[in-house]
């Protein structure tokens, strides 16, 4: 069992390291987390797969189909929240996303994505929209054949890179000896630290 930070600098290191986890281990709970975001309907919340995280420039990103309505949400309000839980911890991100569609750095994240990730961008229907079947004009399922070239370089016409500048992350233990809790906004080129209430 990982012994819980005892100071704002551990913290702030210790959370990093969850998200860092997170990003690179398709098992660890923080893998995945709940991205919120503002709509014109009302607030929007769905999982979203860790993809990046950079602790130094204190940014995470996630990937999505640029087709689908929230692309067109976060254009509108860059404003998001993300939150994930595991290992008896809470971090909650929040801060303003940029979306990269045919830039350097969707390019970089397209190539670096396996074969298998790619297919999810394949499918003929923005997410959400309505059909007669299930999955009909999804991604291929497991069982389909690879993409073509042809297939891939649809796939990547829909494919968007999301990378959110982090301006505040808040980090919840809770124990049975004592919850513990730290919040760190950013300030300028650092960071305001200070314990919490849990």
């Amino acid at each position: 069992m990982t012994p819980m930070p005892d100071s704002l600098d551990a913290t702030w290191t210790h959370a990093w390291a969850r998200l860092l986890a997170g990003a690179r281990g398709r098992g660890d709970p923080f893998h995945q987390g709940v991205l919120a975001n503002a709509a014109g309907e009302g607030p929007q919340a769905r999982y979203a797969v860790l993809r990046a995280v950079d602790p130094g420039g204190g940014t995470v990103a996630f990937h999505t189909d640029r087709r689908s309505p929230k692309c067109a949400q976060l254009l509108a309000d860059p404003r998001v929240a993300w939150c994930f839980f595991g290992h008896g911890e809470q971090v909650r991100l929040a801060g303003t996303v940029q979306l990269h569609l045919d830039d350097a750095e969707a390019d970089a994240a397209w190539a670096a994505s396996r074969r298998s990730a790619r297919q999810n961008y394949a499918g003929r229907n923005a997410p959400g929209s309505a059909v007669h079947e299930p999955g009909e004009g999804g991604p291929p399922g497991l069982g389909a054949p690879p993409l073509d070239d042809a297939g891939l370089a649809l796939a990547r016409a829909h494919f968007a890179f999301a990378r959110i500048t982090v301006a505040s992350l808040d980090w919840l233990s809770l124990s049975a000896t004592g919850h513990v809790r730290a919040r760190f906004e950013r300030a300028g080129d650092g960071w305001h630290s200070t314990w919490l209430t849990p």
